[in-house]
């Protein structure tokens, strides 16, 4: 619910990553953030405008986090989130056959260059 704090049990956890991922993760949740405002805006555009409430105030949340270099642990709803992020990302990248490609022809080349044996 929008009117709960999802964290007011929480507690404050480092945000221990590589400057050039804080970047991208506040790109991406900024842009995220925008298209769930653009999609309340939109009359029609959301089937559960409650839910869609509740994913803008968690992209929030994580954006206040990483100004703050922190977030706050457990938030169910950043967590839902984020994974449907990821998946998306994953999905519309091809991540899986990518990946399996790099390990692939990783391999194959390990085993040419006598590392493998």
């Amino acid at each position: 619910m929008a009117g709960k704090n999802p964290t007011c049990d929480g507690r404050a956890v480092p945000l221990n990553l590589p400057a050039d991922h804080l970047l991208i993760l506040r790109d991406t949740l900024a842009d995220c953030l925008e298209g769930v405002r653009d999609d309340l805006g939109t009359s029609g555009a959301v089937k559960d405008p409650e839910q869609a409430r509740e994913e803008a105030d968690a992209y929030q949340r994580l954006l206040a986090g990483l100004a703050r270099g922190k977030i706050l642990v457990p938030d169910a709803a950043a967590l839902s989130a984020v994974r449907k992020i990821a998946k998306a990302d994953d999905e519309a990248s091809n991540y899986a056959e990518i990946a399996a490609n790099h390990d692939a022809l990783h391999g194959l080349l390990s085993l040419l260059e006598g590392e493998r044996g």
